[in-house]
């Protein structure tokens, strides 16, 4: 009964929370750094025991304009979704990066994989494509990663992997604080060496 009932406060809190964003609630636009949200996501589920090879892919910051718990909601489900739906045993790494004006998270895994006429539906609400290592979840954790991202102004996304490639990438995008990108084209720019004077013929003459 205990467990039952903190399942359903769960489900009643997720309901909560996508009818607010359902219906425009704003969240808080701050500079976070998404690498140390998805660090404090690995250690957090690391602390406690499990059946997968979860790592953090080493990184520097990546600073977005974002609600930092709210994003850091985003990093949890990801994490959590990748080990409810993959076999023990499977390698899961989350990354972060920058792609254009977007900071991004990435968890990618080489489990089964999703399989292409599933890919576009494992965002949608209640949608569970494996119920069977579901672990009786609600099917809402990937919904409200891309109600949050949209709602900050960027996606979320299945990677589509290489040819050859197997398991499942999972991608969401946040617009970038405005002092990352300035940060990321000065050190893009390289430094301009004046050069030294030249003297003129008249002056050489004198």
């Amino acid at each position: 009964i205990e467990e039952e009932a903190t399942r359903m406060g769960g489900l009643v809190e997720d309901l909560l929370l996508l009818a607010e964003l359902d219906r425009g609630r704003p969240l808080r636009v701050e500079p976070v750094d998404l690498h140390r949200v998805c660090a404090d996501a690995v250690g957090d589920t690391n602390a406690v025991p499990h059946d997968h090879a979860l790592e953090l892919a080493p990184g520097g910051p990546v600073v977005v304009l974002g609600d930092d718990e709210r994003l850091a909601q985003v990093a949890h489900n990801l994490v959590r979704n990748a080990l409810a739906h993959t076999p023990a045993g499977t390698r899961v790494r989350v990354s972060t990066g920058v792609v254009g004006r977007m900071g991004y998270i990435e968890v990618a895994d080489n489990g089964p994989g999703i399989p292409p006429e599933k890919s576009g539906r494992v965002f949608d609400r209640f949608y569970q494509a494996d119920r069977p290592r579901s672990g009786g979840g609600t099917g809402l954790g990937l919904a409200i990663v891309r109600a949050i991202a949209e709602a900050l102004g960027g996606s979320a996304e299945v990677v589509t992997p290489a040819r050859g490639a197997g398991g499942a990438t999972l991608r969401v995008n946040i617009p970038l604080a405005a002092t990352h990108v300035a940060a990321t084209a000065a050190r893009a720019t390289p430094p301009v060496v004046p050069s030294p004077p030249v003297s003129s013929p008249s002056a050489q003459l004198h």
